[in-house]
C-alpha cells in the first residue's frame, strides 16, 4: 500500500512533536526517503506514491517540498495539507496514514516510529551525509544526472543494509 508522502511526512511530525524535537524540511525529507527505502527492503512495496528526486543535498520528494518550503531552514511547525476541488467546493485535508486495509495502516505506522527511532536523534547535517554515503541510490543517481531516484536502486541499497541474520 503506496500512501501520501505527506501523509508520512504528518506521521513523523507527530512523532517529533511527541519528543519534544522540531525538524525541519531536510530532517523530513530525509525521514520520509529512510521510511520508504526500508519498506521497498522488508516488504517489498514502496510505502509513498510519489517519485523521489535526486537534488544536490539529497533525495527530495517535491510534493513535501511544496508544502514545506515556505518554513525555510526554520522548524515546521504546521502539518502537510492537501487542496482539492471535489463535488463543486474546495476541501483541504491533513493526510494522514489510513486506507481501506487497517493491517496495512498498522505496520507502515510502525515503520515510521522504527525508522524514527533509529534516525530522529541524528542532525540534518549527519541525515545529509548517509544519503550521501558512495554507492548510495542518491549518489549514483545524481552523479549520473538522472533526475529521479528508482525504487529497485532504493529498495536493493537498503536490502544491502539489512543485517545476514535476516536475509532468508
Amino acid at each position: 500500500m503506496a500512501y501520501r508522502a505527506a501523509a508520512v511526512a504528518n506521521e513523523f511530525l507527530d512523532l517529533s512533536d511527541q519528543a519534544g524535537k522540531k525538524i525541519t524540511q531536510i530532517e523530513i525529507q530525509k525521514l520520509v526517503y529512510f521510511a520508504h527505502g526500508w519498506n521497498l527492503a522488508l516488504q517489498g512495496q514502496p510505502l509513498i506514491g510519489e517519485l523521489i528526486e535526486a537534488w544536490q543535498y539529497g533525495p527530495v520528494v517535491r510534493t513535501l517540498y511544496d508544502a514545506f518550503r515556505r518554513f525555510g531552514r526554520n522548524p515546521i511547525t504546521e502539518r502537510a495539507t492537501s487542496d482539492s476541488f471535489t463535488g463543486g467546493r474546495f476541501v483541504c485535508e491533513t493526510p494522514v496514514i489510513h486506507s481501506d486495509a487497517p493491517e496495512d495502516d498498522l505496520k507502515a505506522r510502525a515503520l515510521v516510529r522504527s525508522v524514527w527511532q533509529k534516525y530522529g536523534s541524528l542532525t540534518p547535517f549527519k541525515l545529509v551525509e548517509i544519503t550521501h554515503l558512495p554507492d548510495s541510490p542518491w549518489r549514483r543517481a545524481y552523479e549520473e544526472q538522472k533526475p529521479y531516484i528508482s525504487n529497485e536502486a532504493i529498495q536493493s541499497y537498503f536490502k544491502s543494509l539489512i543485517p545476514r541474520e535476516h536475509h532468508g
